[in-house]
């Protein structure tokens, strides 16, 4: 229960106490309000923002696409798919001054989080395109494409000849489904996707609507909110926030240590092997995973994402640090692109260094650099981390290089030394990879075929 004293000051540090309607609005012993409220006072990274639900008319059909994952209950009676439908239709309504407007008129808020502006990273709004709205097992539904989060907000998008920036479009929506037709309802090392809606209008932020199709050469195209859900709100590239006001991340770990252990549950019933750091964690009876662990556990879930990504052959465009959560799920399916496509988008040319090992190997070299480089930027975010450099690394390449498939794992054996200038070009200024890390690597990649080999010679025993 939280105290009123509490909630009073929050909403005056906020600014929040002057909207007499947002003020009601927070009142209401509904579910969803106590969920949001208790989720900004645990986490003061996170802060409000105010979505208005547009009318029927202006959208079009939520369409539920991960019906295993959406048929899940999480409490009572109540399944996956009740919550998202509760919150179909909603876009950044504009500033708290207009969502009080909209709520006199007698129009529906829904109060979701994102995460607050911090200027000393490079993405100061992490979530730039990007709302949540808690659930009452811990994890968050996600809507991308909802608004332009800046903080302060200035207004729900921006627009100009060509196209909506805080929207997707029909390319996001139909990345997010091939990425889901190949990687499957539970997506281990990916926020899981789960529905996409068309929006006809979006809210102007002066209490209008305007319409939301829009175009070049004349071809018309509608924006597409994009439901995911995740264990995480906070992208890697905020941990030097968080830090601030979490040291170690001792709430960070104890709010997401009962996820992990449900992760592990789940990957269990269906016949996944665990990896180390999450099996020695889940049989360990631990109540909150220690920060050595945790700080394994995000390379090892990146590298699971990698070798996933690598086996469906589908490759991020751009990839770094912003687009990993704190549970080390890869953020951003809607810009996965299969080979075809990603060659195009990319415009990759010959000349370029790896176009030869992508087109002839189909590895995505590109995407295995981004990734140490997400690696690297978790051990540099503070001092005492870069003790664990090399740990982190063997857990992000072991992990990689257990769940490739074998097709790939042979073409690696051969790679490994054709890259050898390449990864010494690019990490050789860092103590870790570089001529010496290139041994490391390629001592991996021989435990890794090693233990492939005794698996295969055990199974053939049990014949």
């Amino acid at each position: 229960m939280i105290k009123a004293m509490v909630w009073n000051k929050y909403l005056q540090e906020e600014g929040l106490d002057k909207y007499s309607e947002i003020v009601k609005l927070f009142d209401s012993d509904s579910e969803a309000i106590k969920l949001v409220k208790q989720a900004l006072l645990n986490d003061r990274i996170l802060r409000s923002v105010f979505m208005q639900v547009l009318p029927e008319e202006k959208t079009g059909k939520m369409e539920i696409c991960n019906k295993n994952l959406a048929a899940e209950k999480i409490k009572g009676d109540k399944i996956l798919a009740d919550y998202i439908m509760e919150n179909k239709g909603i876009f950044l309504c504009g500033k708290p001054k207009m969502a009080n407007e909209i709520l006199t008129r007698g129009c529906k808020i829904i109060v979701a989080v994102t995460d607050r502006h911090y200027d000393k990273v490079q993405f100061p709004v992490a979530n730039l395109r990007q709302c949540y709205i808690p659930l009452p097992d811990r994890r968050f539904l996600t809507f991308k494409s909802s608004g332009l989060f800046h903080d302060p907000v200035s207004k729900p998008y921006n627009k100009n000849s060509l196209k909506f920036t805080g929207v997707g479009g029909k390319i996001e929506k139909n990345n997010a489904l091939t990425s889901f037709e190949k990687l499957g309802p539970y997506s281990e090392g990916f926020i899981d996707f789960l529905a996409y809606q068309p929006l006809y209008s979006l809210p102007d932020g002066k209490g209008n609507f305007e319409e939301a199709e829009y175009g070049n050469d004349g071809k018309k195209a509608l924006p597409y909110l994009i439901v995911n859900c995740a264990i995480s709100p906070h992208r890697i590239s905020k941990i030097s926030q968080i830090e601030i006001d979490d040291p170690g991340l001792s709430m960070l770990r104890k709010r997401i240590s009962p996820l992990l252990r449900d992760m592990a549950k789940k990957r269990q019933s269906l016949g996944k092997k665990l990896m180390p750091v999450l099996e020695r964690f889940f049989n360990s009876g631990q109540e909150v995973i220690p920060l050595e662990d945790y700080l394994l556990f995000i390379p090892e879930e990146i590298g699971i994402g990698t070798a996933r990504k690598q086996n469906h052959e589908l490759f991020h465009v751009t990839f770094h640090e912003q687009d990993v959560n704190m549970g080390g799920q890869m953020c951003d399916r809607e810009e996965l692109y299969t080979f075809e496509d990603y060659f195009k988008k990319h415009e990759i040319k010959y000349v370029d260094p790896f176009f030869k090992i992508i087109k002839e190997t189909h590895i995505g070299i590109r995407d295995m650099i981004s990734a140490v480089g997400v690696i690297k930027f978790l051990y540099k975010s503070k001092g005492e981390w870069k003790g664990n450099r090399l740990e982190l690394l063997e857990s992000f390449f072991r992990a990689y290089f257990r769940r490739v498939s074998y097709i790939y794992f042979e073409r690696w054996e051969s790679l490994i030394d054709y890259l050898g200038n390449v990864i010494t070009f690019y990490f050789d200024r860092d103590d870790v990879l570089g001529q010496a890390g290139l041994k490391k690597l390629r001592e991996w990649h021989r435990l890794e075929k090693e233990r492939r080999r005794k698996s295969k010679g055990n199974s053939r025993k049990i014949k």
